[in-house]
């Protein structure tokens, strides 16, 4: 379960998910995000808690590179990469949260059939893109390894997809 547990965070890590970097003023230049966004970043967190949440990751990343065994020019490549896809996906997220707030409020306002069905396919439209930068990071993270990285990799991320179906069936039954 351990190590299931630092497998997910490390590849969240690299997969675009940790906002740390973006509280810090690192990554994407700072204009890509609303001040709406910018302030709710951390707002529910404690300075404390926000340096134990970020060195844990700083941990969970470690913990991941020296899985993969990583030369330090892959941990600089796997970086480039990560920073990539945080400057992609980010915009994308706030697209995909204007977008659910929008169809919530249709279904809320008892609005057509046909114009819920048209805030639907732009949910869907923007998941689809979240998942194009999904799978290009992931791309470019394996042109980077070795074959044996490679199938360690693809171990991982077969046992992040379980522990992910595994939550999501216990999330159903509450």
């Amino acid at each position: 379960m351990k190590k299931l547990f630092i497998t997910l965070c490390g590849i969240a890590v690299l997969s675009g998910l940790s906002n740390f970097a973006y509280a810090e003023g690192k990554g994407c230049p700072t204009d890509k995000f609303s001040p709406e966004m910018k302030g709710k970043m951390h707002q529910n967190f404690t300075p404390e808690q926000r340096e134990q949440m970020k060195a844990k990751m700083q941990q969970k990343k470690a913990e991941f590179e020296a899985r993969l065994k990583l030369t330090p020019d892959q941990k600089e490549k796997m970086k480039a990469i990560h920073e990539s896809a945080k400057c992609k996906i980010q915009p994308l997220f706030e697209s995909m949260k204007t977008e659910r707030a929008k169809l919530k409020q249709l279904k809320e306002s008892g609005a057509s059939q046909q114009e819920i069905q048209a805030q639907k396919a732009k949910v869907l439209k923007i998941r689809e893109q979240i998942k194009a930068v999904r799978k290009s990071n992931f791309e470019q993270i394996q042109a980077i390894l070795t074959p044996e990285q490679q199938k360690e990799f693809n171990k991982m991320h077969e046992e992040h997809k379980q522990f992910k179906n595994q939550k999501n069936k216990f999330e159903e039954k509450q």
